[in-house]
């Protein structure tokens, strides 16, 4: 769906290539380093980037700090995480992908499934409304979970994974999401 936002990779080395880096976050070797909050891409959303900018402004990285979470106010990070679903519906490509490729800026993966599925505890059967964000909420959790399995699957610890599958059997039970759950689930042996 978003295959226009992330690099392409052609033949069976794009396979590798993500196992490679799932194996590099498991074992926690191939942790990030964090990027200058300066530079953002012009397409990425205002309010993302005045988000990052708000947090560089009250320290500057630091190598040292590379793992850390910087703090933000919870307003905002509320406001972001509320509005990943209507700007999935409203069409905007970008705002998404932009959000899970920054969010660990700022939070972590456990602040935003909470916020998420606070925001959308349940939905509605005969609610075209409830219907809509329901899909959309489906598609945003399994890009994240396509493009950055890492944040649910952190060794040992998979409490991120376990509380997804949990919310997505209850909520999400006619959506694909289910299905790659079961695949990651059974990977890691998730009880």
């Amino acid at each position: 769906m978003f295959s226009c936002c992330f690099p392409k990779r052609l033949g069976s080395g794009h396979k590798s290539w993500w196992k490679e880096g799932l194996i590099r976050r498991l074992r926690g070797s191939g942790s990030r380093q964090p990027q200058s909050l300066e530079h953002t891409d012009p397409r990425t959303p205002k309010m993302i980037q005045e988000s990052t900018q708000q947090a560089s402004k009250k320290s500057s990285p630091k190598l040292e700090d590379a793992g850390k979470v910087r703090s933000m106010e919870p307003d905002m990070l509320k406001k972001l995480v509320d509005n990943l679903v209507p700007a999935h519906l409203r069409g905007y490509p970008f705002f998404v992908p932009a959000f899970l490729a920054i969010y660990r800026r700022f939070a972590t993966p456990r602040q935003v499934l909470d916020l998420l599925f606070l925001r959308y505890p349940s939905f509605l059967p005969n609610s075209e409304e409830d219907q809509q964000n329901k899909r959309a909420l489906s598609s945003i959790l399994e890009t994240w979970l396509l493009h950055y399995p890492g944040d649910f699957c952190q060794c040992p610890d998979t409490a991120n994974l376990k509380q997804l599958v949990a919310y997505a059997l209850l909520n999400l039970t006619d959506s694909d999401i289910i299905r790659h759950l079961c695949t990651l689930s059974a990977q890691f042996r998730v009880r």
